[in-house]
């Protein structure tokens, strides 16, 4: 369903904010506030998150929160009508904040709106199992000339080859890797770019690599790795996670921990950052734009980011205000936009983005699938022409809080799901 919203904030005397605070900055003096019951002030700096991003999910929340402490029927209404349209699930008839309005018809049928909000859409279907429980299923990619599929396992530290009918054999299982992540063809150059990190969902993990992640280069048809690119380790973990490719055979991959860009250009043996670390709280799938000059990226706590790959100046694609953008975990060009998919939202979902006319703004949006029963956490997909293959129950969710992935018996196996587009 494509939702769209006009939204007042509600503005009121708010502290004076420094002109370069950014929407971390406000959300992280909102949480101090919070905590020391500063009501009011916590209030101004969720507002200005809201407005800064364009439409936060979390600050929404939030300021319901707070009206409803201080009384405010009309703002509690307001916002929690704002989070109602983003499509997100929470409970709020459970959250004793809201004890005082229970019996409000207002209150209750808003509230009841956002708990429908996790019912499931149903419309991909189980395409291939893939079998081992433990895989930790990462990323998917098409080979069109072989007909195949290639998986990346993090916990096995392996690519797997996964025929249509589901057949599924090792494709490589690199010498000097670690879990495998990213994956990425580059069919013109007969080229498979992969992603490796040192960690503990890795089965074989060493504490002594901690830190280490590494871009892997291999021949597409054989499997020969041709090379070897290592991000300099260092006092903290990195991942390499995610990669798109250029026109012209460049690389760019997304450090998640970090938070920076790079670019390996072709022949180089380094890697460039065009957007150092720290410039996101923790970029996903990179897409390069149709015609070349942007790289889109995706910052699992915000949105989608604009990097202009000539002169690397950094923004924001606006957005309508009820998509609640953060946790894209996949993103994929598409004809009008992008396919996301998001594992960081409640419910897990798969959204179509359109794009206006200048690149620059999501026009619409609308869910295409969510919570649906082998969905479990997705992660990543590809497109093979009009169907969407994508990673359901790819083994997240049982990821602990340590980095080990717990097997118990009765655990269930990633699936390749196919949505019809």
């Amino acid at each position: 369903m494509i939702r769209s919203i006009a939204l007042v904030v509600f503005l009121a005397a708010t502290p004076a904010f420094a002109q370069d605070s950014t929407w971390v900055d406000h959300l992280r003096a909102a949480r101090a506030a919070m905590a020391r019951d500063d009501l009011d002030v916590a209030r101004a700096h969720l507002e200005r998150v809201d407005a800064l991003v364009g439409g936060h999910a979390g600050a929404m929340a939030n300021l319901a929160v707070i009206a409803a402490v201080q009384g405010n029927r009309e703002r509690m209404l307001h916002w929690l009508d704002a989070y109602a349209a983003t499509g997100l699930q929470r409970h709020f008839t459970r959250d004793s904040t809201f004890a005082r309005f229970v019996r409000d018809t207002a209150f209750w049928n808003v509230a009841q709106r956002i708990e429908a909000n996790g019912d499931p859409i149903v419309r991909a279907t189980v395409a291939i199992t893939l079998n081992d429980p433990s895989l930790l299923a990462e990323d998917v990619a098409w080979d069109a000339r072989r007909n195949r599929f290639l998986v990346s396992s993090i916990h096995r530290g392996k690519i797997l080859a996964v025929d249509l009918k589901g057949n599924i054999k090792d494709f490589v299982t690199p010498w000097g890797a670690w879990g495998m992540y990213a994956l990425g063809i580059d069919a013109k150059r007969n080229r498979l770019w992969a992603t490796t990190a040192a960690g503990p969902e890795y089965q074989g993990y060493q504490v002594a690599d901690s830190g280490r992640t590494a871009l892997l280069g291999f021949e597409l048809g054989s499997g020969r790795q041709f090379t070897r690119v290592e991000l300099p380790a260092g006092s903290s973990r990195h991942v390499l996670g995610d990669l798109t490719i250029g026109p012209d055979g460049a690389v760019y991959v997304s450090e998640s921990i970090g938070g920076g860009v790079y670019k390996l250009k072709p022949g180089a043996k380094e890697l460039y950052p065009i957007a150092p670390n720290g410039t996101f709280g923790s970029p996903q799938s990179p897409v390069v734009s149709a015609e070349g000059r942007t790289l889109y990226v995706a910052d699992y706590p915000r949105g989608i980011a604009t990097i202009a790959l000539r002169g690397e100046a950094i923004g924001w694609l606006a957005k309508p205000h009820d998509l609640a953008a953060g946790g894209i975990d996949g993103l994929y060009r598409t004809p009008t936009g992008f396919l996301a998919i998001q594992n960081g939202t409640n419910p897990h979902r798969v959204i179509a983005l359109t794009l206006d006319k200048s690149g620059r703004a999501i026009s619409t949006w609308r869910v295409l699938e969510q919570a649906s029963p082998n969905l479990g956490e997705p992660d990543h997909g590809a497109l093979v022409g009009r169907d969407f293959y994508f990673i359901g129950n790819s083994g997240w969710d049982r990821v602990d809080a340590a980095g080990i992935l717990q097997t118990t018996a009765d655990a269930r196996p990633p699936v390749l799901l196919r949505l019809r587009l």
